[in-house]
């Protein structure tokens, strides 16, 4: 029982020495990790600062060349600046604040001319159709003066007709009336040679001379007729304008003047849409150079500066700026506090910045707290598993189950005589505070008989529990096998 207790105590001592080199080693591991955060800041400052370093020397770099590009951009200005200065026909200053300026203004001018010479296209075109008109016209004019030439030819032609016609009628009339006159002349002969028949033969020739000369009367009165209508007719086959009405002469008035207005009309929206399309277009170049700018301005800014979002750097930075913005509002809130105290005797109060801080000090201490409580309970569970460890090793080696028990014991139990029940009747119970040996069940225990003689020699005479359990592992053993 002596050897058992003392190995015991050695091993409690040996656990405590353990247990307080653990604390030395948390003690030390807490140090060294601070020293190691702070030294992760510094290195990351470091970093930082060779970042910033090169950062500096690149951009020293970019404005040595952006200087030259200045001064050669200098330059050009200063070569093109007297071009913007100009004068017009009047003597008047054209001035312009920038070559995008003149750029915009010789962009309009551009589209004004070729509107100017769409127009002069559409006048060219107006005017090709004017003279083809005009042409077709002279033609018509001249197609009409044949026609006339002719229509008076022919009026004379049949006049010239008509008074030969008339020439032979009377002379036919005129022979007639010779004839008949000699004939009356005859007839006067004779009746002067017959007295007898003078009367009734005078009075009948009275008669047919009467008749006579009604007939060339009505025959002089249809020649009269004839030439009174020839001579209306004439003048209407020459080159006057036949008479028109007053209605016809006001209607026409009135749908000249409405062409003329239309006319106008058509020639002002002409203008206006030839200026709408000067207006578009320049306005299409403007947006399309908007548009190549902002793609410039675009490819310009994708060159970006990454960093990590949360670094020791800027977590330390973000810590340290908030509890100094913290701390001087809790150091003005305290001095304001106190001064209105100086002046009135109220109760005792305290700040709520200083509220504020012992909230946030009650805050770290629970951080703290949880960190401790985290940091044991991983010390347990690395425990728990290096005891685990521990106990399939002894298992393993020597055919031993160990469990720990609270206060000091340890039960060992043997793998090749296991218990059959949960009461862990062929078990034995070490306890180390004590420094005994108990056998469960008692010592009047069928497990206790069993071992009773390997007790008496091992235990009593000998004083070897590594020489108990190894001789009882090898009864069990050969037990088993048989």
């Amino acid at each position: 029982m002596a050897i058992i207790k003392q190995e015991l105590s050695e091993q409690v001592a040996h656990i405590r020495n353990l247990e307080s080199t653990n604390r030395e080693n948390l003690s030390e591991l807490k140090h060294l990790r601070q020293v190691h955060r702070a030294t992760e800041v510094v290195e990351e400052e470091k970093r930082s600062l060779l970042r910033k370093l090169e950062a500096a020397q690149a951009l020293e770099v970019e404005l040595s060349e952006a200087q030259i590009q200045r001064q050669r951009l200098e330059d050009e200005r200063l070569a093109w600046t007297a071009y913007l200065k100009s004068t017009t026909a009047s003597g008047e200053d054209l001035e312009f604040d920038s070559p995008e300026a003149l750029a915009r203004a010789l962009i309009a001018e551009r589209y004004t001319i070729a509107s100017h010479l769409d127009k002069i296209g559409g006048l060219q075109a107006e005017l090709a159709a004017q003279d083809s008109s005009i042409k077709s016209l002279e033609t018509e004019v001249t197609r009409l003066k044949g026609e006339v030439q002719n229509a008076k030819a022919n009026a004379s032609a049949s006049n010239t007709d008509k008074a030969r016609m008339r020439a032979e009628r009377q002379r036919a009339l005129a022979v007639k009336e010779v004839e008949n006159l000699r004939a009356q002349l005859a007839l006067f002969d004779t009746e002067d040679l017959q007295p007898e028949n003078y009367d009734e033969g005078k009075a009948r020739r009275i008669k047919e001379l009467e008749e006579l000369i009604d007939q060339y009367k009505s025959e002089t009165q249809a020649l009269a007729a004839e030439m009174a209508s020839l001579q209306t007719t004439q003048p209407t086959t020459g080159n006057k304008r036949p008479r028109i009405d007053d209605g016809t002469d006001e209607n026409d008035a009135g749908l000249s003047a409405q062409l003329a207005e239309l006319t106008r009309k058509k020639r002002k929206l002409q203008d206006e849409f030839s200026a709408l399309q000067s207006q578009h277009a320049l306005t299409v170049k403007e947006l399309s150079v908007a548009q190549e700018q902002l793609k410039a301005a675009k490819k310009s800014s994708k060159t970006r500066v990454l960093s990590l979002r949360s670094n020791p750097t800027s977590d330390y930075e973000a810590i340290k700026l908030s509890t100094l913005k913290a701390l001087q509002t809790e150091n003005a809130e305290l001095l304001a506090h106190m001064q209105s105290r100086a002046k009135s005797g109220s109760f005792p109060t305290v700040p709520a910045s200083q509220l504020a801080a012992a909230q946030r000090l009650i805050d770290e201490a629970k951080a703290e707290t949880a960190s401790a409580q985290k940091l044991s309970r991983r010390l347990k569970e690395v425990w728990g598993n290096k005891s685990q460890e521990f106990k399939e090793a002894v298992f393993s080696t020597m055919g031993w189950t160990v469990t720990f028990m609270p206060n000091g014991k340890m039960r060992v139990e043997s793998q090749y005589y296991p218990s059959k029940t949960d009461e862990h009747e062929n078990s034995i119970v070490f306890d180390g505070e004590k420094g005994t040996m108990k056998v469960s069940g008692g010592p009047r225990s069928a497990f206790a008989a069993k071992i009773s003689n390997h007790i008496k020699y091992w235990v009593h005479t000998k004083g070897c529990i590594p020489g108990f359990l190894a001789a009882m592992t090898i009864e069990f053993f050969e037990e088993q096998e048989t």
